[in-house]
Formats: C-alpha cells, sequence, structure tokens
C-alpha cells in the first residue's frame, strides 16, 4: 500500500473511533433520560419541557373551545417572537385566524379581520400565558385600551 492510503485510513480510523465515543456518549443520555421519564403523560411531559403555567392554560382553554371551534388570535408582543405559531400549534385542530399584532389593531380594523364563526379572541405574548376572551370582552377592552 501507498503511503498517502495508509494515512488517509489511519485519519479515518482516528475519525471513527472519536466520532463513535461521542455517539455512544449521546445515545447513554438520551437512553437514561427516556428511562428516568418513562410513563409520564403527554401533560406531564410537556410541562417538563414547557412553563407549566402555559401547559394549564393550553389546558383550560382546550377544555373550553370545541375541537370544531373558530376562534382569532392576536399577538401581544411589539414585533412578532412566535407566540401565536405555538399556541395554534397547541390548539389544533381547532381553526385560528389571525388579527395581527395588538399595537395595530383597532376596533374597526377587528371588524374587518374577525370572521363570524369566531366567538372566542386568544392574546398571546412571548414569555406569558395566553389569554381567552369572548369575543365581546375582547373589543370591549380594545376599546377601553386595556392591552396597552
Amino acid at each position: 500500500m501507498r503511503r498517502s492510503t495508509t494515512f488517509a485510513l489511519a485519519l479515518f480510523g482516528l475519525l471513527l473511533a472519536v466520532s463513535l465515543a461521542g455517539a455512544s456518549l449521546r445515545s447513554a443520555q438520551r437512553i437514561w433520560a427516556a428511562a428516568v421519564h418513562a410513563g409520564e403523560t403527554p401533560l406531564e411531559e410537556r410541562s417538563r419541557i414547557f412553563d407549566p403555567v402555559y401547559v394549564q392554560r393550553i389546558e383550560e382553554i382546550r377544555r373550553t373551545l370545541p375541537s370544531d371551534a373558530v376562534y382569532a388570535i392576536a399577538d401581544f408582543d411589539p414585533f412578532e417572537q412566535g407566540s401565536t405559531y405555538w399556541v395554534r400549534f397547541d390548539l389544533a385542530p381547532r381553526r385560528a385566524v389571525f388579527l395581527g399584532s395588538l399595537q395595530e389593531l383597532s376596533p374597526r380594523l377587528v371588524r374587518e379581520r374577525m370572521v363570524r364563526d369566531a366567538r372566542w379572541v386568544i392574546v398571546t405574548s412571548f414569555g406569558r400565558p395566553p389569554e381567552l376572551y369572548p369575543r365581546h370582552e375582547f373589543l370591549q377592552k380594545l376599546r377601553e385600551g386595556g392591552f396597552r
């Protein structure tokens, strides 16, 4: 064998040895975590991964809204941080109608964007649990400037 081929095979063997050690350690950690958390309910698992208050609020909203419900959703944050996406995902298969950011909303704009079937409005914010409002309460609070 030529010297360059031997060198390449030696480097490949070294890479394999280093990679296998790291992969084996990660695999062992994941197997240990799976054994420790075996038997968790989906609610317990989500509470461990996400904020327990957020998870509890999502469960309350799920119990309030039927699975075929339509709701409106508004973002409290001044710039988009993705909170509306997480809430929509967690409340699926319920259908969401995005109203926009609360900073840009006015009662007139809400009337234009709101669909007739949406009897509930959810206000989301990054770092806070979502808030559920009946449609009329949301509109009243918006008129009074209660979201600022």
